[in-house]
């Protein structure tokens, strides 16, 4: 929506509207609620702080936290190589690993490593 006021245009979009309408929103309630305005000022805070620094923390929280290593059920050596992936007893396709140490063949699944042979 283009909104143009004297020689000014502003294209306004959905962007926009998720900063300005929670504003609006907050006038509103402290002119007409008995709410104490200091309540609804924090909130309006804690909105805008979410809204803002929340995506980039979490991004940033999940590039510094470790991710799990695989290991072998049978030896837990962390030296295994994907295989493939490949149905085993269904519909759906699991990765098949190859552990380099113990020449065993194993599957991921969602409870964790199966040794298949």
């Amino acid at each position: 929506m283009k909104i143009k006021l004297w020689n000014f245009e502003y294209d306004f979009d959905k962007d926009d509207a998720k900063i300005v309408v929670p504003i609006i929103l907050l006038f509103a309630a402290i002119l007409s609620t008995n709410i104490d305005p200091a309540i609804l000022i924090s909130f309006a805070a804690i909105y805008y702080l979410l809204y803002f620094f929340l995506f980039e923390s979490v991004k940033k929280l999940k590039s510094v936290l470790p991710k799990p290593k695989l290991k072998c059920p049978n030896c837990t050596n962390k030296k295994i190589i994907l295989q493939g992936y490949q149905g085993y007893n269904s519909d759906e396709h699991y990765a098949y690993y190859w552990c380099s140490e113990c020449k065993a063949t194993s599957i991921l699944t969602n409870g964790g490593m199966l040794r298949v042979g």
